[in-house]
């Protein structure tokens, strides 16, 4: 009954955690959207009906701010079994009162509720609290900017969110914290190569229009919307088991030539030694002394290969468990970068694009004879 009521408790942990990072997110979007959208009461409404149901893009920037806060509310009802009975659950009402045109109040509001959920979930669980951090801090990343604004959040936030990352990582979806810390590793370098102007990597203003596309897939990742295994295709697999096959055949060489004389060599030199007295004490013609030897030099091998191999399997599954993993993440890293690869691919296309002189290319250039 005690284990059943630990692994409850595990998964309710790893679900609060998973909400937590949601939650953090929806309120970064929110604060963003308040400080950046038309609130007015009648802002983009329509004056007749559209041609077909509104899509989210199209939804006025009231009603966009309260579904994010719609979210948030659903995320805190989610956390609140975790915290002791009793304890008040934050309330988004006093931002709903102010959501208006007069932006000020509502920011202010929405400020105070951000620290109040804060402290609300630090206190409700320590992990819980840091999901949120993580979650609010990684919109905030990957939001829409310009250049500058993307060297800035990569001047050693990815560091804090690493940290993060590795704390959480017991309780986040399989494999997704050490891909997203992975990838966010390469796109800090690609912004610090980009930033002293490295031909060789895409230009600041390709990595900030894929960055919102990255933080998109990070945030599936995390969340469990997306495995990142479910990425990897026949050549990624066939990477994988070609490295960890290069990785064994490394390390069978090592630890055979790491315990042949000290272990080995002995164990062979008596085994030759018991075999020769026995052939030698052994009646009958050379054949038959022959035959005996063979038969002592075979048990004896075997015997050596059954003291060693077990021993040496088991220790090779362990070995491998943790080289297998690490070949997964570093493909399923390169797969989930695929915002930065085009991002790379704008650039190279940009850097290889000819001058153009503002004519058009279905025209002909005048040349010299054409000229009055």
């Amino acid at each position: 009954m005690g284990t059943a009521t630990r692994t409850e408790d595990r998964q309710d942990e790893r679900t609060a955690v998973v909400t937590a990072l949601r939650l953090g997110w929806s309120m970064a979007d929110a604060y963003h959207h308040a400080r950046t959208a038309d609130l007015a009461e009648d802002a983009d409404r329509p004056a007749t009906a559209p041609g077909k149901l509104s899509n989210l893009t199209e939804m006025p920037g009231r009603h966009r701010l309260g579904m994010y806060l719609d979210g948030v509310d659903v995320a805190l009802a989610q956390i609140a079994p975790l915290t002791p009975p009793g304890r008040a659950v934050p309330s988004t009402e006093a931002a709903r009162r102010v959501a208006g045109a007069d932006r000020e109040p509502l920011l202010l509001a929405l400020d105070e509720l951000n620290v109040e959920v804060l402290r609300w979930t630090m206190a409700t669980n320590h992990r819980v609290g840091v999901a949120y951090r993580l979650g609010r801090s990684l919109a905030d990343t990957v939001r829409r900017g310009d250049a500058a604004e993307l060297v800035q959040r990569f001047g050693g936030r990815q560091i804090q969110l690493s940290r993060w990352l590795d704390e959480l990582a017991s309780v986040l979806p399989p494999y997704s914290a050490a891909v997203v810390r992975r990838s966010l590793s390469a796109w800090a370098d690609a912004v610090g190569r980009a930033t002293v102007g490295d031909p060789g990597e895409a230009g600041l203003a390709e990595l900030a229009r894929e960055l919102r596309n990255q933080g998109d897939l990070w945030q599936d990742v995390l969340t469990g919307g997306l495995h990142p295994r479910d990425l990897l295709d026949e050549e990624n697999w066939a990477v994988v088991a070609r490295n960890v096959v290069i990785r064994d055949r490394k390390l069978v060489a090592q630890a055979a030539r790491g315990i042949f004389w000290p272990v080995l060599a002995p164990l062979l030199v008596v085994l030759l030694a018991v075999v020769g007295v026995s052939a030698a004490a052994a009646a009958g013609s050379p054949t038959t002394r022959a035959a005996v030897a063979l038969v002592g030099l075979g048990a004896g091998l075997t015997a050596i290969w059954r003291s060693i191999s077990t021993p040496t399997l088991s220790v090779a599954a362990e070995v491998n468990r943790p080289l297998l993993e690490s070949e997964l993440v570093a493909q399923m890293s390169a797969r989930i970068d695929r915002p930065l690869a085009a991002a790379r691919r704008a650039g190279s296309a940009g850097r290889q694009r000819p001058p153009s002189d503002g004519g058009s290319k279905y025209v002909a250039r005048l040349s010299g004879v054409d000229l009055p």
